[in-house]
């Protein structure tokens, strides 16, 4: 499972999900510009923050016509207006599982309250075999 945080040039979160395979998802998005714009060519121009320039090349101008030359011009890389993050929680989802499962079938709170009044060290001590057994049938899972 995967977390996908979409932020901002500010750094805030704009958008998010949670899913199994998030990259088809995120080339969607990021093909129909939902965050904003991607990196991209454009001509140089005055106006343009020097923060939001990765690269800078001469790069060939297609001309209007056939018949006209090919011009040289500057051209600046910028950044996209969003960051991606994707973060592996595998982890965590298989570990909420885990203690979903052994909560459905842990004994209750009224069945330690009446072990522990009215039944004693023997109660008790069933309770503690039962809560192992199901510790044992649904172990927490390996963090790799």
């Amino acid at each position: 499972m995967k977390k996908v945080i979409v932020k901002n040039l500010l750094g805030i979160q704009t958008h998010g999900a949670e899913m199994v395979d998030p990259e088809a998802w995120i080339a969607e998005c990021v093909a129909s510009n939902v965050w904003g714009l991607p990196e991209r060519w454009v001509p140089a121009q005055e106006g343009i923050d020097p923060a939001d320039i990765l690269e800078s090349e001469m790069r060939e101008v297609q001309p209007a016509t056939d018949e006209e030359p090919a011009e040289m011009q500057e051209c600046v890389k910028l950044r996209a207006e969003y960051s991606v993050e994707i973060e592996d929680i595998s982890y965590e989802h298989a570990l909420a599982e885990c203690i979903a499962k052994r909560k459905a079938e842990y004994p209750s709170p009224e069945d330690l309250m009446d072990a522990f009044f009215d039944g004693g060290e023997e109660a008790l001590e069933e309770l503690r075999q039962q809560r192992l057994a199901v510790k044992a049938a649904h172990p927490k899972p390996v963090k790799e």
